[in-house]
């Protein structure tokens, strides 16, 4: 069933549409009563909005899916309807192509593919917009690209780096994002943090800007940065006999508490996943240090005296952590900061008896999937026997699995 009033259309949207135009022809009366109709019909607009039809090189389409379309796979009178109703806006608006591997018994809807009529792509877009009141709206790149280009004077150094970046937040506009990067130049000569600034020029936000300094840097040629510094938490006992770095805190607190009974005498450091192994860790500037209550005073002295010394240590280094690429990874990182770091024998063990037994976790089981296997860590321990472990089973034990 064509529609051969349509052939004459000659309407020009504006680029940004708030409302449909009045003379648009009035959409058939039928599309209020078949909202799977005007959702296949709106994402196809929808995917047109990301990226025009004058920028593809095929025009987009949808796929009829028995997930996305329920009322029309339900192969009654009513889906019959539905079908008949979308095939009467072939071919002045769509063409529907059948799915050439539909099986015999399938209706012949499933998997067919809806794409705007060929060679009348850009009037079908225009009259459905009208329909479904949805005017285009440019993608958030091409409007923070004009804002930028608009705005560059606002930062004293290069800006494009920023075009490129297109960072955005949600519910706030391209010049809203701008205008708040053009304030961190308000805060450039004070020396605060990345979350001080991100906080106070972002709504709140005190971690959008975490993995911008660089960006910060090129607009803002001279801005002062405060480091941030690394808390570093730990335990000094009466008598120091090995230094023992944690990995995960409910591992630290059981070891305050004396679990398991062989870290009695050890320093006990709490290195938070990869944050004991940052490089700034030995800097005096860079660290607070934070002492366990029950910690013993005397110590204090010697202990930081060695650790911002950035010398080696009388006592013997460990580390204990899970047992697992990430942990051998902080492991070797460890070993770079202070040299003859060691995996613990008696934290591994245990650990190693519950992969002998099976009673490991799959990496996909706890999102540690993308996690890289390191070659070596430089230490006997890992490389011959933990690494070896975890990659002829692999599976990996976390270190909460081991109490006394």
């Amino acid at each position: 069933m064509g529609m051969a009033w349509n052939r004459t259309l000659s309407v020009e949207y504006p680029t940004y549409m708030t409302q449909p135009p009045m003379h648009t022809p009035p959409a058939p009366p039928w599309l209020q009563d078949e909202p799977e109709i005007r959702d296949l019909l709106d994402t196809l607009l929808a995917r047109l909005d990301k990226k025009p039809l004058a920028v593809r090189e095929k025009p987009p389409s949808v796929r009829l899916s028995a997930k996305n379309q329920p009322d029309l796979f339900r192969n009654d009178e009513a889906s019959d309807r539905s079908w008949a109703l979308l095939k009467s806006l072939t071919p002045d608006l769509l063409r529907v192509t059948d799915n050439p591997r539909r099986k015999p018994f399938d209706p012949v809807y499933a998997g067919a593919t809806i794409q705007l009529s060929p060679g009348r792509e850009a009037e079908a877009e225009k009259l459905l917009r009208g329909w479904l009141v949805h005017p285009y709206c440019a993608p958030y790149r091409s409007h923070w690209e004009r804002a930028v280009t608009a705005g560059a004077a606002l930062f004293p150094g290069s800006a494009a780096e920023l075009v490129l970046a297109a960072p955005g937040l949600p519910g706030r506009s391209a010049q809203e994002v701008l205008d708040a990067f053009a304030r961190i130049g308000d805060f450039a000569d004070i020396g605060l943090t990345l979350r001080q600034l991100s906080a106070k020029c972002f709504w709140g936000h005190s971690k959008f800007l975490d993995s911008r300094e660089d960006l910060l840097r090129t607009l803002f040629p001279g801005i002062l940065i405060a480091p941030r510094p690394v808390l570093v938490q730990l335990y000094l006992s009466s008598v120091v006999s090995g230094v023992l770095f944690i990995e995960n805190q409910d591992s630290y607190l059981a070891a305050l508490a004396g679990s398991p009974e062989a870290v009695a005498g050890h320093a006990l450091i709490y290195v938070s996943g990869f944050k004991g192994s940052a490089g700034r860790i030995r800097n005096k500037q860079a660290v607070s240090m934070h002492f366990h209550a029950s910690s013993d005073l005397q110590q204090q002295e010697k202990f930081l005296g060695w650790w911002f010394s950035g010398e080696a240590c009388e006592w013997p280094l460990w580390f204990w952590g899970d047992l697992d690429y990430s942990g051998m990874m902080i492991l070797k990182a460890l070993r770079g900061l202070f040299g003859e770091v060691g995996a613990w024998v008696a934290g591994y063990s245990p650990m190693l008896d519950l992969l002998s037994r099976s009673q490991g976790h799959a990496a996909e089981t706890a999102n540690k999937g993308a996690q890289g296997n390191p070659e070596s860590t430089g230490c006997d321990y890992a490389d011959k026997v933990l690494l070896p472990a975890i990659r002829s089973t692999g599976m990996f034990v976390d270190q909460e699995a081991v109490t006394n």
